[in-house]
């Protein structure tokens, strides 16, 4: 198989690009892909959908350039393609172009991704701690904004993205960091 690197980071900003994120199962294929290359046939095994679904998603993600075709391979009479997203991690920026109904399904897609991750850990791990954390703090923007990019500093020095080393000790772990302003209290 070709090597293909991805880039490390994109940004997403374009509403069709944005729109790849509304839904769960496409934002799954996304964070498959952009860890390893694989065939539709390994896509749908992996995530456990009919391949005529995944196979739908994959072409929608071809089609707006958040995946491409790395690999073509001919194994018993088939033709495999392998795909790769075209970045490790994308960073979606909310647009001016996005209505508010698209940036809440987003939000909704990823909050979903993230749920039910950590659910099959807790799952798949029975015996191994899981961590939340939750706080809440009054603070001018501005340290909000300072406090994120400590976030991100640290997430640079900790999850360093990369092949798996061949060492069965070493674990993938993830983290999810949600910094969002508290929203006012419904009047009665």
């Amino acid at each position: 198989m070709e090597a293909y690197e991805p880039q490390p980071v994109y940004v997403i900003d374009e509403p069709e690009q944005v729109k790849a994120f509304t839904d769960p199962l496409r934002a799954r294929v996304l964070r498959l892909l952009a860890q390893q290359a694989m065939t539709n046939q390994q896509l749908a095994d992996t995530l456990d959908e009919p391949h005529a679904k995944v196979l739908y998603h994959v072409r929608f993600l071809v089609d707006i350039g958040l995946i491409k075709l790395v690999d073509t391979q001919i194994k018993g009479g088939n033709v495999e393609k392998y795909y790769r997203a075209i970045a490790r991690v994308f960073d979606i920026r909310a647009t001016a172009q996005a209505d508010e109904e698209t940036n809440l399904t987003v939000a909704t897609s990823l909050l979903e991704n993230l749920r039910h991750d950590f659910l099959s850990s807790v799952v798949a791990h029975p015996d191994e701690e899981s961590y939340i954390h939750n706080a809440a703090a009054w603070m001018p923007a501005e340290r909000a904004v300072e406090f994120n990019q400590k976030v991100r500093a640290l997430m640079a020095e900790y999850f360093v993205p990369g092949d798996p080393p061949n060492d069965p000790a070493i674990h993938k772990y993830r983290l999810g960091v949600l910094i969002y302003r508290d929203a006012p209290a419904k009047k009665e």
